[in-house]
């Protein structure tokens, strides 16, 4: 098996694009969900209320990262913000970190319709994953686990059963491994890409932002691919797809990488 593709998404729940190569810091991918939309109450935003979000393409150029949106122009934010520090709220986490610019928020704020702001996790700000699942790492902005990981098969499967193709960037996945084998991944306790460790320590709970097509903001009519999810990726009043994984050091990974397993065996959720 190998690396087929590799995405990062700068601003959480905004667009994502592939990359050549995936740099890991303590807390996953680098640049990916280090920046976060926050309202006047601190509370993230996502596609969840906010399909739109789905438009906003996030992009890092150099020292700034860039947000464009259709008919909304664009606004440059510089990568290493000196803001002052506020709180914020996403899920159960609750920390400080730095605001990013008064240009960004104006823009966001224009966009959405509402006051908003941008809102960036540095290096020295720390957010612990769930140690029931992964006890002593960190992670950004992600929901709870520094990457997530699908294979090409699970994606073809799923595919099969709705009747059309459903794009792997329905699930915002960070890695998409080949092999024909659909959910093999599901039982993935240890194993590397290239170079760097990697375990597998929760499969990933699905919700509506899979229905949301990452191109235009608009949801499927049919309300695909969750409705299929739920015939046959069900348990206990959740549907699964795709597995949180951690990394073990830093290190780089690269598409065309080899992925090896190393271990297999009872991931929760399986």
């Amino acid at each position: 098996m190998t690396v087929l593709r590799l995405r990062i998404h700068p601003v959480k729940g905004a667009r994502g694009s592939d990359v050549d190569r995936m740099d890991f810091d303590e807390m996953g991918p680098r640049f990916d969900r280090r920046w976060m939309v926050v309202g006047a109450d601190g509370v993230f935003i996502s596609q969840r209320g906010r399909h739109e979000l789905a438009t906003v393409r996030a992009k890092v150029a150099g020292e700034e990262l860039i947000l464009e949106a259709p008919g909304a122009g664009a606004v440059a934010a510089p990568v290493a913000p000196r803001g002052g520090r506020v709180g914020v709220r996403v899920w159960d986490s609750e920390l400080e970190v730095r605001t990013v610019s008064p240009d960004a928020d104006a823009w966001l704020t224009g966009f959405l319709g509402a006051p908003h702001r941008l809102v960036h996790i540095g290096d020295d700000d720390v957010r612990p994953t769930d140690p029931v699942y992964a006890e002593g790492h960190r992670v950004g902005f992600a929901d709870g686990y520094p990457a997530l990981l699908v294979s090409q098969g699970s994606v073809a499967e799923l595919g099969r059963r709705v009747g059309r193709p459903i794009p792997a960037e329905r699930f915002r996945p960070n890695i998409v491994v080949s092999g024909d084998e659909a959910h093999e991944e599901d039982l993935w306790q240890r194993f590397t890409i290239g170079s760097l460790a990697f375990s597998g320590v929760k499969l990933c709970t699905r919700c509506k932002v899979t229905t949301i097509d990452q191109e235009s903001g608009v949801r499927d009519p049919d309300r695909e691919p969750l409705r299929t999810l739920a015939r046959y990726r069900h348990l206990k009043d959740k549907v699964y797809f795709g597995v949180n994984v951690i990394h073990h050091g830093t290190g780089t990974i690269r598409a065309g990488d080899p992925v090896q397993v190393i271990e297999r065996g009872f991931i929760p959720g399986a």
